[in-house]
């Protein structure tokens, strides 16, 4: 009686063992699958993005040499815009660079500490002290 609990016992361990083994191997196959196809379809997008900058770069090329056989050339840039001379300001006593003098105003006259003193330089900046 007792040797029939215990068969009884290990035959029904046995069974579940096995039971368990089957569904735990299909489901490490599954995994493994889908990190198998996962990781073709990362190879296949790698790929065709390789190959779509190998024909960008191609492409470039090609067309480089077309232009340079028949000797196109890039328009050249425009020159910036030439200033117009300002002619000398008698406060100054010579010509002024500063962007206020391209527009025809003497900074002097605009300037109340320069305009007091009468010369281009301010009292409070020219380096001396009082």
């Amino acid at each position: 009686m007792a040797n029939d609990y215990i068969l009884s016992s290990v035959t029904d361990v046995q069974q579940l063992l096995k039971g368990n083994a089957d569904s735990q191997s299909v489901a490490m196959l599954n995994n493994v699958m889908a990190e198998t196809i996962g990781m073709a379809m990362h190879n296949a997008v790698t790929a065709q993005h390789n190959a779509q900058m190998l024909n960008s770069a191609t492409t470039t090329s090609t067309c480089a040499r077309i232009l340079s056989v028949m000797g196109a050339k890039p328009p050249a840039p425009t020159p910036p815009p030439a200033t117009t001379p300002v002619a000398p300001s008698p406060a100054t006593g010579g010509t002024t660079t500063s962007a206020s003098s391209t527009t025809g105003v003497d900074p002097a006259s605009t300037d109340p500490a320069t305009a007091a003193t009468g010369s281009g330089t301010s009292a409070a900046n020219n380096g001396t002290s009082n």
